[in-house]
């Protein structure tokens, strides 16, 4: 792999090495093949919503999330002390990227349009950080849609490609 880390996928010449461009592949190959996780070809409206929260999940979400389980897990796991005062200020900022998501799934089921796509299974491991960091998605809209995913993102990986 070019960076040396997994997660990593092979098919055929082809190496890919990133968890979300693994993931798009997947959906763009197997798109025919049970449930199409990509909007559709020429919807162009649907690819902007996409690609947007695509972005987001990416640029902010993901991060924030991170830095929450750092300061809150990794670091005491390993013994380096908690400081309460940057753990609260990292916390109130990712609550904030979180609310952006939750005014979004308040009037819509998906975040990426009216159908479950790839895009709302790339923001499971940032709300499964916040889950085990203690600072689980409970407000009504979210929470309804991280068990909406988790429930369809599951039954998706019981399916063989």
């Amino acid at each position: 792999m070019p960076i040396g880390q997994i997660p990593a996928l092979e098919d055929g010449s082809l190496r890919l090495h990133e968890s979300r461009a693994i993931a798009r592949y997947i959906s763009s190959k197997y798109r025919d093949q049970g449930n199409d996780l990509l909007p559709a070809v020429h919807d162009i409206q649907g690819w902007a919503l996409f690609e947007q929260f695509a972005s987001v999940e990416y640029s902010q979400v993901f991060d924030a999330a991170l830095q929450v389980l750092y300061l809150k897990l990794f670091n005491p796991a390993i013994g380096i002390p908690s400081d309460e005062t940057p753990t609260q200020t990292s916390v109130t900022k990712c609550h904030a990227k979180i609310d952006v998501v939750d005014n979004i799934l308040a009037t819509e089921n998906y975040l990426g349009g009216a159908e479950f796509t790839v895009v709302d299974i790339l923001y499971m491991p940032a709300m499964q950080m916040l889950h085990q960091a203690g600072q689980a998605c409970l407000r009504a809209p979210c929470k309804h849609w991280f068990l909406v995913e988790e429930s369809l993102a599951g039954n998706l990986g019981k399916r063989s490609m």
